[in-house]
C-alpha cells in the first residue's frame, strides 16, 4: 500500500524515466540470433492486443529488442521497421530509442489511391540528433505512422532490422534482420446446435482461422482446431481465442467457469475464463494459453501441425465475490477463482459501477496486493503514458495475478481518473482474497461420441470492444504487464513536435 501511495503523489510530477529493463511482452518473439556474446531477440505487439480498427482510432506498435537469455533489454538501439500486408510494403522509417523497447502510435487509415501504398503512409515525429534519419521514440515524444496499416483483420508482417545497438553512432557490421506477426483479430460465427435450436456463438481468433468447431450436447463440450505448428511453440507467446456466448443459452446458464484440454492433455484451470460484465447479452469466454505452458504441451501432444481445443463447465469452480463502494459513488465487483493450482496464477475480474448502477466505461484505477504480513508483492500503476493507472474502456477489467502460496491476502484499489480527466483526490478501497488449495486437477475430456459438425464460416473484422485480459507476473510473455517491486516514476507524453515522411527501403 506505500509503495502505491508514493507513486501516485509522484505520478503527477515530471521525471524521466529509464524502462532499460522493463519486462513487457507480448505478440510475437523472432527466433533468437547471436549478437556479440548474447544472443538477442525482438519481439513486436499491438497494445491494445484485441486492437479492431473499425472501433479504436489508433494503438501502440511496440517493438522490443532484448537478451533472450537474461531477459533485459539493450540499449541505445537504431532501428529500420518495416510493416507489410503479404508482399505489399505499407510502412517503412527509422527510429531510435534509449532504452530499447520502441514505442510508435498507430493511426490506421485505409484511404489510399496510390499504386504504391507505402506512399500514402506519413510519419510525424522528432528526428533523433544523433540519428537525423530516424525519430526518436521516448516518453515525452512517441513518433506516429499514420496511413493503411493494421487497418484491416488478418496478419501483418513486421520486419526488424537492427542497425546499430549500445551506442548509436556504432553500427553493427551488417544489419541484424527480425521477422515477425501481428494477427488483428479476425470474427467467426457458428451455431451451437441442440435438440431445441441453434444458438450462434460469435468468435474472434487472435490467429488463423478456427475449423471443426463442433458441440457435444451430453456433455456441454465446445471443441474446435487451427493450425498451429508445435515445433515453433518456443516462439510463440500467446494463443488466444474469444468465444461471446448469449447469456440465453440455457446448457451454459449457472456455470461459473470452464476448464479444457489442448490435443488432449489438460490445461490450466487460469487459461479459461469468463467476462459477464462487458456485454449485456453474451458471456465472452476467453482462451489464452500463454508461451511457457506452450513449451510444456509441445512436448505431449502428437499432431505436430494443429492445435485441437476441448472447452467443457467447471464443475468444480465456486467464484468468490465482493461487492465494494468507493467514497465518491462508484462501485467495483470484484471476482475472482479462490483455488490455488500449479501455475500460481489466480484469475480476477474487477467491473467498475457508477453511482446509478450502469457499467463504468473508461475508468482508470491502480492497484497492489499485500500478503498476511503486508507486504506488497504486486503493484500496478499502469503501463505510462498521458494518464495514470490502468485504462478500462469496457468497465470490466480481466487479468491473472501471480500469487506465491495459498493463504488470505488484501486488494487495495484506488479510482484515479475516468477517461483524460484525474479525480481531485484518489479513491481507495480494499478487499480480503482467500486463495486456497486446488481441490482437483482438470483431466482430460473424452471426445464425445456423437458431435454436430458445424461447417466453417467467413471471415469478418470484430465489430465490438473485446474485453482486455491481462497477467501481472514477470515470467509469463503476455499483454503488457509487470509486478512492480520499486517506485517508478512516469512522465507526461507530449506531442511529437515535427514531421518527415521519408521514402521506405525496400
Amino acid at each position: 500500500m506505500y509503495k502505491l501511495l508514493i507513486f501516485l503523489a509522484l505520478a503527477l510530477s515530471l521525471f524521466s524515466v529509464s524502462f532499460a529493463h522493463a519486462q513487457h511482452h507480448g505478440g510475437q518473439a523472432a527466433p533468437p540470433i547471436s549478437f556479440g556474446d548474447r544472443k538477442v531477440t525482438v519481439s513486436t505487439w499491438l497494445d491494445p492486443a484485441d486492437f479492431n480498427p473499425k472501433e479504436d482510432t489508433s494503438a501502440t506498435l511496440h517493438v522490443r529488442f532484448y537478451d533472450s537469455d537474461t531477459n533485459t533489454n539493450i540499449e541505445r538501439v537504431t532501428y529500420r521497421v518495416q510493416v507489410l500486408s503479404g508482399d505489399t510494403l505499407l510502412a517503412s522509417q527509422m527510429f531510435f530509442n534509449k532504452n530499447g523497447e520502441l514505442l510508435v502510435k498507430i493511426q490506421p487509415n485505409s484511404q489510399c489511391s496510390e499504386k504504391d501504398i507505402w506512399r500514402c503512409t506519413k510519419y510525424e515525429g522528432n528526428k533523433d540528433p544523433v540519428v537525423p534519419s530516424a525519430l526518436e521514440s521516448t516518453a515525452e515524444s512517441i513518433p506516429i505512422i499514420r496511413g493503411p496499416l493494421f487497418d484491416k483483420s488478418g496478419p501483418f508482417t513486421v520486419k526488424v532490422a537492427i542497425i546499430g545497438a549500445s551506442n548509436p553512432k556504432t553500427q553493427t557490421a551488417q544489419d541484424i534482420d527480425f521477422e515477425t506477426k501481428i494477427n488483428i483479430a479476425q470474427e467467426q460465427q457458428f451455431p451451437l446446435a441442440t435438440q431445441s435450436g441453434k444458438t450462434t456463438v460469435t468468435v474472434r481468433s487472435f490467429q488463423d482461422e478456427l475449423t471443426n468447431f463442433q458441440f457435444a450436447e451430453s456433455t456441454k463440450t465446445i471443441s474446435f482446431e487451427m493450425p498451429f505448428h508445435w515445433e515453433h511453440a518456443e516462439h510463440v507467446s500467446l494463443v488466444r481465442n474469444d468465444l461471446e456466448i448469449p447469456k440465453s443459452f440455457t446448457l451454459f446458464q449457472g456455470v461459473n467457469g470452464f476448464q479444457g484440454t489442448v490435443n488432449g492433455v489438460p490445461i490450466y484451470s487460469k487459461d479459461i475464463t469468463v467476462d459477464s460484465y462487458s456485454s449485456k447479452d453474451s458471456n465472452i469466454v476467453h482462451f489464452a494459453v500463454t508461451g511457457e505452458e506452450l513449451k510444456m504441451l509441445a512436448q505431449k501432444v502428437t499432431d505436430k501441425h494443429t492445435m485441437s481445443v476441448q472447452i467443457f463447465p467447471d464443475t468444480n469452480m465456486v467464484l468468490k465475490r465482493t461487492d465494494v463502494k468507493f467514497s465518491n459513488g462508484y462501485k467495483a465487483s470484484v471476482s475472482y477463482d479462490p483455488r490455488f493450482g500449479p501455475s500460481k496464477d489466480i484469475p480476477m475480474t474487477v467491473a467498475f459501477f457508477d453511482s446509478s448502477g450502469i457499467l463504468a466505461k473508461d475508468i482508470r484505477y491502480a492497484y497492489s496486493i499485500q500478503d498476511s504480513q503486508g507486504k506488497e508483492i504486486i503493484v500496478n500503476t499502469g503501463s505510462g503514458g498521458n494518464s495514470v493507472g490502468i485504462s478500462v474502456p469496457s468497465g470490466a477489467d480481466s487479468r491473472l495475478v501471480t500469487i506465491p502460496s495459498k493463504g488470505s491476502y488484501t486488494l487495495q484499489m484506488y479510482l484515479v481518473g475516468r477517461g483524460l480527466i484525474d479525480f481531485d483526490q484518489y479513491v481507495p478501497v480494499s478487499v480480503k482474497l482467500d486463495i486456497t488449495e486446488a481441490s482437483s486437477t482438470p483431466s482430460p475430456k473424452q471426445a464425445p461420441d456423437q458431435k454436430t459438425t458445424i461447417p466453417k464460416t467467413e471471415t469478418k473484422t470484430d465489430k465490438t470492444l473485446p474485453t482486455k485480459t491481462s497477467k501481472d507476473t514477470k515470467k509469463d510473455v503476455t499483454k503488457k504487464t509487470t509486478i512492480k517491486k520499486e517506485i517508478v516514476k512516469k512522465t507526461d507524453s507530449k506531442k511529437p513536435s515535427s514531421s518527415t515522411t521519408p521514402k521506405p527501403t525496400k
